[in-house]
């Protein structure tokens, strides 16, 4: 899909990965749409676009269905039909045993980390199947591939988030509509300066560095853009994570073996391939 005069979607378009591809698709000629939770920051990313982009911004609460079907209203009251949607917005929570998490914090992790992709998908992706055109981004992590412990709740929301992007393409691709996931490693954003978000005990010198050497949301986003126009499934931009995801699905592949039921018949799996 080629970017030019298409209107984008970005939720979580407040600073971050979502200003990176606000910046991006505004490169390429797109009209955005930035939605965040806080439309102070949302105007503010959108005043940082090339001059000359056609930019509006709105307030979001991505876990209300009411919240999307009127921001759809307000966006397509200015620049008609959505073509691209970037699921961007997301929170995290300080790293703490899953045993000791408030049962309201996971609630609330999965309402918008994983729920408010679903809401987005449910608000737009009917219009573009109608169509026959359109494309959705959603960002999982690069801990959505691999997870590690005292973060439970965000790994399995982003974990959900792979599930249910990797679904949604088979289903919405014969209709001409594309999907693809965004695996970020270590991002500059407010969410990863803040001290809410990093592990309380990691020696200070120790966070200093890991956030000296986050990378650019820009450059995320580009690679977004190029995603979109060659409809990629999977982004991933931080190759650093390749090694440990290596060694996570040899273990899984090496649990294959002979079937648990002695004369099971193996033969074509559930998924028809």
């Amino acid at each position: 899909m080629q970017i030019a005069g298409r209107t984008i979607f970005i939720t979580g378009g407040g600073g971050g990965i979502g200003g990176g591809m606000a910046q991006a698709f505004a490169e390429q000629g797109g009209r955005i749409i930035l939605a965040d939770i806080d439309a102070d920051f949302a105007e503010a990313e959108a005043a940082k676009l090339p001059a000359g982009t056609d930019a509006m911004a709105l307030p979001i609460d991505v876990t209300s269905r009411d919240s999307w079907a009127q921001a759809r209203a307000a966006a397509e009251a200015r620049f008609g039909p959505v073509d691209i949607l970037c699921n961007n917005a997301g929170i995290a929570s300080g790293f703490a045993p899953l045993i000791d998490m408030d049962p309201a914090d996971f609630d609330r992790l999965v309402a918008v980390n994983l729920t408010g992709v679903y809401n987005g998908i449910a608000c737009f992706a009917r219009a573009m199947v109608d169509r026959g055109a359109g494309h959705i981004v959603n960002t999982s992590s690069m801990n959505g591939l691999n997870p590690f412990g005292l973060f439970a709740a965000y790994w399995a929301s982003k974990f959900g988030v792979l599930g249910l992007s990797d679904s949604l393409r088979q289903e919405l691709a014969p209709h001409g509509v594309g999907v693809s996931t965004l695996f970020p490693g270590l991002t500059r954003s407010r969410m990863s300066e803040s001290d809410t978000v990093g592990p309380g005990a990691m020696d200070p010198a120790r966070l200093a560095q890991i956030r000296a050497n986050m990378m650019e949301p820009i450059w995320l986003g580009r690679a977004v853009v190029r995603a979109v126009e060659q409809d990629q499934p999977y982004i991933i931009t931080h190759p650093e994570y390749r090694d440990d995801l290596a060694r996570r699905f040899d273990t899984i592949l090496a649990a294959f073996g002979e079937p648990a039921q002695p004369g099971y018949r193996t033969g074509a799996s559930a998924t028809g391939r």
